[in-house]
């Protein structure tokens, strides 16, 4: 086999990176940093035009998706993320991964998600508190 035909990445530092860009997707590595550590999380995100997979390989994430629904934010729901197996966020849900020191996840979205078509909203100490608590 040809080396050159094949690329071969990987990422062993904080926060995401990403490894494959191609056509309108990319595949990045995202391991634990710590606005993702479950002391220090304060909001939540949602992409407004694209789902976003997630896959854990290494160590523990759990997700946090709302199901209010008026996407308030009112009922979010702490989701025990399983290795190898495939998360979908679809587009305009509230969510955040609350993961490990040792997490390893694939996250694979549309190569055009920015902060111009995504959300961040920040949450309240009282609502940090109640999902401290469910974790």
């Amino acid at each position: 086999m040809n080396a050159s035909k094949v690329s071969v990445e990987q990422f062993e530092g904080e926060g995401l990176k990403r490894v494959v860009e191609s056509g309108d997707w990319f595949v990045g590595i995202k391991n634990w940093k710590p606005a993702n550590d479950r002391a220090h999380f304060d909001c939540m995100e949602r992409h407004l035009l694209t789902d976003e997979v997630f896959v854990l390989l290494e160590g523990g994430c759990t997700l946090l998706v709302d199901h209010s629904p008026e996407n308030q934010c009112t009922d979010v729901r702490c989701i025990p993320m399983q290795k190898n197996r495939v998360y979908c966020i679809h587009p305009g849900v509230w969510h955040n991964t609350i993961t490990t020191l040792d997490a390893k996840l694939i996250l694979v979205e549309n190569r055009n998600t920015s902060m111009d078509n995504s959300e961040m909203r920040v949450l309240t100490t009282d609502e940090i508190g109640a999902l401290q608590q469910k974790l």
